[in-house]
């Protein structure tokens, strides 16, 4: 927290100062491509429309990647719009490019600290405090101090704790150990760090992660052979998450015996390893090799059935036809070698193998046999459908993309319904929707129920429209429980229309939790004793909506603080072509009461402004209030009571008190189909 507002100033006067220069160079470009993307990128970034000019800074970038300055104003630009992520990034490639921008620099040392990258924080403020200038160097000394000092406490503090321990080896001090280990790391102390992953490892093996943290301080200590061992042996790990990551960095090239040696001396209990070394040895010829291999898997685990048949077979105690190895891991082990008196398997099932690799999580063997299979099927709609999902696993979204297009025009109906919404949803398109909400709440201020709800069905755009807009219609109800008695007094209108409104619109997608929307139809009153029943009124509105929640919300896993805050700006024909501004926060505790029941206590804080200054929109609320979700509800569904005092703030016009008190009570219900 003190490290990001210690830069909070400094990154605002540094941005300003790029547009203010970016606005002289666009008034001063020449009419080349590139230098007119650049042109209109600041003169977007003058009128705030900060998605526009990041689109065309990254136009310039492709084909000016070698640009500094441009990677340097993307990443204030993202910066605004709060991608802080793509920002450090921007930097970090702004600093490749001129190792002397100090200022780069400096903002990607702050990001990378935000953005959970402290090690290569540190590392750039150590640089910076002393070899930049001097304004740079001070701030840097404060920022690297301001990381630096927690660590360096925090490692004496646990050395302190092991060396006052009867027993720092025991399993108990693990914990110790790993606080160590982490802290080391980040502090940049490699060589204790690797001791104290290396005795983690010791006091609990059965964490096949372990080892992968290990190969990676050891990648940092140059000892490249023992961090591929462990990469390697972790690619064979039972641990299926474990194994994933570690195949992502083991590369293509098939490993090499004298490698498999090395990662079984840093994880001798590695079955899958052990075993996929003794197959190796059989394709190459080397029986005696593979048996002792074999028996020592065995060694390890008795019940590893695969391994005991293939030992049988070799060492003529045959009980059953030698079978080939499972290929999940190592495309190898299919060209086994079996003795000639048994007859040699059939060919791979590559459609079987495509779908368990894909089970297991490997998605690039995934990806090898499932393409097998496709080209042994082109018509096997299951296969293609999966093609996409191991696409998308192993990050190749194009590819993913394509085989769910394919997968959608499926002759099964299931799976291309599964396809088309994975194409929908990787494309980044609005989906097709139905959405219904219903509010029915009764107000002791008005001694009357209101009822107020909205069905929507959204439409999908055709092409590139479909990312950043929808079409929609919609039937809203809003009414009362009174104003269906005839000779009731009938409370104001504004809370009550006694109508059923017709109307299609367009929703922008959601965006930094923004949403903005229009839309036209048709006011149709139904109380039957009205003389205006049946009328059709024009209705026109819209508007922009914002809605956040922070903490523990209503119906999560825990107990916590929260707040939630919606605000709209809206237009209403009926109410005289007015603008409505209403905020409503809410803040408290959420209680978990059982598994599946929560409660929140909360304080309201509500207010309503329009800009023809009526004085029935113009109040200020607060209060404390409760809502309920119980185990058997659906989600997004509650009950609330709040307990309210209000004041209008304006009272020109206004027959009631200029202060008031109400307790609702309402049922919030809605889904989305």
């Amino acid at each position: 927290m003190a490290l990001s507002f210690f830069r909070f100033g400094f990154v605002r006067l540094t941005a300003s100062f790029i547009t203010a220069v970016g606005l002289i160079y666009a008034q001063s470009s020449d009419a080349q491509p590139a230098e007119n993307a650049l042109t209109q990128a600041y003169q977007a970034l003058a009128a705030k429309d900060y998605d526009a000019a990041i689109a065309l800074f990254r136009r310039v970038l492709s084909k000016q990647p070698s640009n500094a300055a441009v990677h340097k104003d993307l990443a204030y630009t993202l910066l605004k719009t709060g991608d802080n992520a793509e920002a450090r990034d921007e930097f970090a490639a702004a600093v490749r490019l001129n190792a002397g921008d100090e200022t780069a620099s400096l903002e990607f040392a702050f990001l990378a600290f935000e953005t959970g990258k402290p090690i290569e924080a540190r590392r750039t403020f150590d640089r910076l405090r002393i070899h930049a200038g001097a304004a740079t160097r001070a701030t840097a000394e404060k920022a690297f101090q301001n990381i630096d000092r927690p660590l360096s406490d925090g490692i004496a503090r646990w050395q302190q704790a092991l060396s006052r321990s009867a027993n720092p080896m025991g399993p108990a001090m693990f914990s110790a150990h790993w606080e160590l280990a982490q802290l080391a790391e980040l502090r940049d102390n490699l060589p204790l760090a690797a001791e104290q992953y290396e005795i983690c490892r010791k006091l609990k093996p059965e964490k096949a992660d372990l080892l992968l943290i290990l190969g990676r301080v050891w990648q940092q200590l140059n000892r490249v052979e023992d961090a591929h061992a462990a990469i390697l042996a972790c690619s064979r790990s039972s641990e299926a998450r474990t194994a994933e990551t570690a195949l992502e960095q083991v590369g293509s090239r098939y490993p090499y015996p004298y490698e498999f040696l090395n990662a079984l001396a840093v994880d001798p209990q590695n079955v899958n390893l052990r075993r996929e070394l003794a197959f190796l040895y059989l394709a190459m010829g080397k029986t005696p090799e593979a048996v002792a291999q074999f028996r020592q898997v065995l060694a390890i685990d008795a019940s590893d059935q695969l391994s005991r048949d293939q030992l049988d077979f070799l060492t003529g105690n045959k009980r059953a036809a030698a079978v080939p190895p499972p290929a999940v891991q190592t495309p190898i082990v299919t060209a086994t070698v079996f003795h000639a008196s048994v007859s040699v398997p059939s060919p791979i099932d590559a459609r079987a193998m495509g779908l368990k690799s894909f089970q297991l999580g490997y998605a690039r063997d995934a990806i090898k046999y499932l393409r097998q299979a496709h080209d042994e099927n082109p018509d096997d709609a299951e296969v293609m459908l999966k093609l996409g999902y191991a696409y998308n696993y192993a990050k190749d979204d194009p590819d993913a993309l394509q085989w769910f297009d394919r997968a959608r025009h499926a002759s099964d109906p299931a799976i291309a319904a599964e396809a088309n919404k994975a194409f929908h949803n990787l494309n980044g398109d609005l989906p097709a929707q139905t959405t219904l909400w219903l509010l029915p709440m009764y107000s002791s201020r008005w001694h009357d129920v209101f009822n107020y709800g909205q069905v929507k069905h959204t439409f999908p755009l055709p092409g590139k429209l479909n990312h950043r807009l929808s079409f929609y219609l919609s039937a809203r109800f809003t009414g009362d429980w009174k104003s269906s008695i005839p000779q009731a007094a009938v409370n104001p209108l504004y809370l009550s229309d006694s109508s059923i409104i017709f109307g299609g619109g367009l929703s922008s997608r959601t965006w930094h939790h923004l949403t903005l929307w229009g839309e036209a139809g048709e006011s149709v009153k139904y109380l039957p004793f009205r003389h205006d029943i049946g009328n059709a009124l024009p209705d026109y509105r819209g508007g922009l909506t914002f809605a956040k929640g922070f903490g523990t919300l209503l119906g999560g896993p825990g107990s916590g603080l929260f707040y939630e805050t919606t605000a709209d700006a809206f237009f209403v024909s009926q109410y005289a072509n007015d603008w409505i501004f209403s905020s409503q926060n809410r803040a408290g505790r959420t209680l978990r009461l059982t598994k599946g029941t929560s409660a929140q206590l909360l304080w309201n804080a509500n207010f309503l402004h329009d800009l023809k200054n009526q004085y029935w929109a113009e109040t200020v609320e607060t209060g404390p209030g409760l809502r309920v979700h119980m185990s058997w509800m659906r989600p997004n569904v509650y009950f609330s009571t709040d307990f309210i005092r209000g004041v209008y703030t304006n009272n020109i016009g206004n027959p009631r008190r200029p202060n008031y008190d109400d307790i609702r009570v309402g049922f919030w219900y809605a889904f989305t189909k």
